[in-house]
C-alpha cells in the first residue's frame, strides 16, 4: 500500500509537555482490553482487526454496524455473510494480542442462519486453523468449547440449554493453564482440561456458515502476566504493553532501539508479535536522525514515527504509532497526539540499556 509522506514542524515536544497530564489521567487497567466498536466508523470493518478463514466458502463479512440495543450503544461489529457452506468458520482477529492465561468475555445477539446461528471467542489463537474456540448456538441450543488442530475442529466439552436468538446473552471463558471454566449470561455451565494449546496466542470473534450474528464488549484480561509478552520479558515490551492498555485505539505500537553487542536498529518490542526483530524501516532511521517526526499515511490510518528519548532527553531510538485520525484531524495535529503518547514511555526511559533488562 503506497505511503504518503508528510512534512511536519519539529516544535511538537513542547506540545507533548503540556498534553501529557491529561492523558495520565485517563489511564486504563493493565492486562485489561475492550473493544466496544464505538469509535469504528459504521459500514466498514473494525480498526485493528483481521478476516480469516478456517474451512471451505467465502471469507465472512465483518463490519461495524450501528444497533439501537446494542449493550455498549452505539455500534456493534457485525458478520453479515450468508454463505451457507456448512464446514465455513468466519474469523474476526485482533491483532497484537497476546494471551495465555486470561478471562475473555463478549456479548452477542443471533439475528439469522438456516444452517447456523453459532457465535464464539477465539483464544491462544496461532493462526486460522489453529485455536481454541468456545461457541454457543441458537439453532441447536448448546454451549460448545471446542481445539481447532490444522483446521479440524474436535469438541472435548459442552453443555446443553436454551440459546435464544434476537437476544444479547454473553458468553465467557476463563482459560488457567490446562483448566477451562466456560460461563453463559454469567452461570458457570462447565468446566474441563486439554493441553493442546499451551502458550499465548491472539483472541477474537468466531461464526459458523450463514450465521448473521452481532457482537459487543469483546473483553480479555489477562490472569498471569501473559498478555501481549512476546519479547520474552524486557522492560521495553511493559512500556509497550501499558501504552496499549492506556490506548485501546492503537493499531500497532513499534519501539525501535539498537540491541547491546549489536550494530542493527531493530523493533525490541510491539503490541503485534510478529514485528519483533524485524531491521528498521528508512522512515524509523530518519526520526532518529533528523529528529522530527515522520508522519505516512497507511490507508484510513497515520502511521507516525518519531525520536525515542530517555528522561534526559538523549535519542535512544524512535518509535512508531498508528492509529485511526480523529474527526478532521490533520497531519500536524496526528503528530501531536503522538508525541503525547510517546512522552508517557519516556518519562520512564532512564537510559537505552533499562530498556533491555527483564522484567521483576
Amino acid at each position: 500500500m503506497k505511503k504518503i509522506l508528510f512534512s511536519i514542524s519539529g516544535l511538537l515536544v513542547i506540545c507533548a509537555v503540556l498534553l501529557l497530564g491529561s492523558s495520565l489521567m485517563g489511564r486504563a487497567q493493565s492486562g485489561q482490553r475492550t473493544w466496544n466498536f464505538d469509535k469504528d466508523t459504521p459500514g466498514k470493518a473494525p480498526e485493528g482487526f483481521t478476516s480469516a478463514l478456517t474451512g471451505q466458502g467465502t471469507v465472512g463479512q465483518w463490519v461495524v454496524t450501528q444497533e439501537a440495543t446494542a449493550p455498549s450503544a452505539p455500534n456493534v461489529l457485525a458478520q453479515t455473510s450468508r454463505d451457507k457452506t456448512d464446514y465455513r468458520f468466519p474469523l474476526a482477529i485482533a491483532e497484537g494480542t497476546s494471551y495465555k492465561d486470561l478471562t475473555l468475555s463478549v456479548k452477542f445477539k443471533a439475528i439469522s442462519g438456516t444452517v447456523d446461528q453459532g457465535a464464539g471467542l477465539l483464544f491462544r489463537l496461532r493462526d486460522k486453523d489453529n485455536y481454541y474456540i468456545v461457541r454457543a448456538n441458537a439453532l441447536e441450543n448448546n454451549f460448545r468449547l471446542y481445539h481447532v488442530v490444522n483446521g479440524r475442529r474436535i469438541q472435548f466439552a459442552g453443555a446443553n440449554f436454551k440459546v435464544s436468538s434476537q437476544a444479547w446473552h454473553e458468553i465467557k471463558v476463563e482459560a488457567r493453564g490446562e483448566e477451562f471454566k466456560c460461563y453463559y449470561d454469567g452461570q458457570l455451565k462447565f468446566t474441563a482440561k486439554d493441553g493442546t494449546f499451551k502458550d499465548a496466542g491472539k483472541v477474537g470473534l468466531w461464526t459458523k456458515a450463514d450465521s448473521v450474528i452481532y457482537f459487543d464488549d469483546l473483553t480479555a484480561t489477562d490472569l498471569g502476566g501473559s498478555a501481549a509478552a512476546p519479547s520474552g520479558g524486557i522492560f521495553a515490551q511493559t512500556l509497550v504493553d501499558e501504552l496499549a492498555a492506556r490506548h485501546p485505539d492503537l493499531v500497532r505500537i513499534g519501539m525501535h532501539v539498537t540491541p547491546p553487542q549489536s550494530l542493527v536498529n531493530q523493533i525490541i518490542a510491539s503490541n503485534v508479535a510478529e514485528k519483533i526483530g524485524q531491521k528498521s524501516d528508512p522512515e524509523d532511521l530518519k526520526a532518529m536522525e533528523s529528529g522530527e517526526p515522520v508522519v505516512l499515511k497507511e490507508g484510513d490510518n497515520y502511521d507516525i514515527t518519531l525520536p525515542l528519548h530517555d528522561v534526559a532527553g538523549r535519542v535512544i531510538g524512535a518509535i512508531g504509532l498508528t492509529f485511526k485520525p480523529h474527526a478532521g484531524e490533520r497531519p500536524a495535529g496526528a503528530a501531536r497526539r503522538a508525541r503525547a503518547m510517546a512522552a508517557e514511555v519516556e518519562t520512564q526511559i532512564p537510559s537505552a540499556a533499562r530498556l533491555f533488562e527483564r522484567r521483576t
